[in-house]
């Protein structure tokens, strides 16, 4: 118990200093960066956290940019901007098919303060998040796998650059990490509320960029084996009892809890979007095809984004997470070794990778119930179904890619470390 104790307690200091080391490295950067067009939308749906009062009224009328964005990233700017004893009254959206100079004189440009705030709030939100990347790499592993994946997204330049930017993509990535947290706590002490907890993540997820909803379907998978299993047991040896269903195991199997995070997360999906309340399944479909013509414009105006194909995509996102915004290159260039980093700029990669390999032979050899197995199917199904969907490779569509990579990284850190520490361990014994 005393051991356990003081290991929280280390976890937690080490969590508290990244998390401050983070912030001030992120914070360091705000007025540096160039302003981003897309800034100003997200500024100005800020309101929409004090519009949930009013789940009827006209902003969520089926109009243009309440069906063109889910509302957690705009909730969450309105927080961060009360927080900061800002008002949600901000500037009107950046119109895309004028200049800079006319959308200045329209004052789609944001007040500076109100800017500087939405930064300031997406810094610390990624700070927090790089806590939870610890905390998920270590669970996994160790602390020193834990440190290595924190550090790892810290130094990304791609999500540096998006913490210090009043986007929502930061969100996004803190959903993901509290959503493997919430994971790894389900699968190793399975419950109706951690189960609950992990569909609500996803629906959150959902909320804000669409794509993480599917998540609850590798989640499900797992959890349909294991009532598959479990029924096949049952067969085997002819027995069922009185609550089972068609000898199913019973409604506090944990195969169960996994096959309902795919209802939980549609369910919050549509609670927390009021636009959907009136037609949940109809709006929902509307908000698929206005997706998909989004991409298709996207992929018009912009060629030198194009991805025809998987396999294309498959090579831009190799380009982009190992060459344009690598944390080993950063690492190296912030102190003078930039030819070096751009050598090495393909480690991240290739640490994920064998860091996934290392967690997936992990959850095989410990079956359907580890946690590393179920890890392992989110980083691996959120990466398969960016590269098969990506029509255009803007960068913000590789965040959620990266926090699956960075995960891996600590991972491959942590099986490495610990393998050594057992190996120096058992020296001496042999010695004697």
């Amino acid at each position: 118990m005393q051991n356990r104790r003081q290991a929280r307690l280390v976890d937690l200091s080490i969590m508290a200093i990244l998390t401050l080391f983070a912030l001030v490295v992120y914070v360091g950067g705000i007025e540096s960066t160039a302003f981003h067009q897309d800034e100003s939308r997200w500024l100005n749906r800020a309101h929409y956290l004090t519009d949930l009062l009013d789940p009827f009224g006209p902003t969520w009328n089926d109009q243009y940019l309440t069906r063109g964005q889910p509302p957690i990233g705009s909730y969450m700017m309105g927080a961060g901007l009360l927080l900061q004893g800002r008002d949600l009254d901000t500037n009107p959206a950046y119109d895309f098919r004028r200049s800079r100079e006319v959308n200045q004189e329209l004052g789609t440009i944001p007040d500076h303060d109100d800017l500087v705030a939405g930064r300031r709030w997406n810094s610390l939100l990624g700070a927090v998040a790089v806590a939870g990347v610890y905390l998920a790499a270590r669970q996994l592993t160790n602390p020193a796998g834990g440190i290595v994946g924190a550090l790892f997204l810290i130094a990304n330049p791609l999500q540096s650059w998006h913490n210090r930017l009043a986007l929502a993509d930061t969100t996004l990535t803190l959903t993901l990490a509290l959503l493997v947290l919430c994971v790894i706590r389900l699968m190793r002490r399975p419950s109706w509320g951690w189960a609950i907890a992990t569909g609500v993540l996803i629906g959150i997820g959902g909320a804000n960029k669409f794509t993480p909803i599917a998540l609850s379907i590798p989640l499900a998978a797992i959890g349909g084996l294991m009532l598959l299993h479990g029924w096949l047991d049952r067969r085997k040896l002819r027995t069922s009892t009185p609550s089972s269903l068609l000898a199913l195991p019973s409604f506090r199997d944990h195969g169960w809890k996994l096959v309902s995070t795919p209802i939980t997360a549609l369910a919050t999906f549509v609670i927390v979007y009021p636009y959907l309340w009136p037609d949940p399944i109809g709006r929902t479909l509307t908000l698929i095809r206005f997706r998909q013509d989004e991409m298709t414009n996207q992929y018009r105006l912009y060629p030198q984004f194009r991805a025809d194909n998987p396999v294309e995509a498959l090579e831009k996102t190799i380009n982009a997470l190992g060459r344009s915004w690598s944390s080993t290159a950063e690492f190296l260039a912030q102190i003078g070794m930039t030819t070096l980093g751009k050598d090495l700029s393909l480690l991240d990669l290739v640490l994920a990778s064998v860091g996934l390999i290392m967690l997936a032979a992990v959850g095989i050899r410990k079956g359907l119930r580890s946690a590393e197995l179920a890890v392992t199917a989110i980083i691996v199904f959120q990466t398969v179904t960016i590269i098969l969907s990506m029509r255009v490779d803007f960068e913000r569509y590789y965040l959620p890619i990266l926090l699956g990579e960075v995960i891996a990284v600590g991972c491959s850190v942590g099986y490495a470390t610990g393998w050594l520490w057992r190996r120096m361990a058992r020296r001496p014994a042999h010695a004697t």
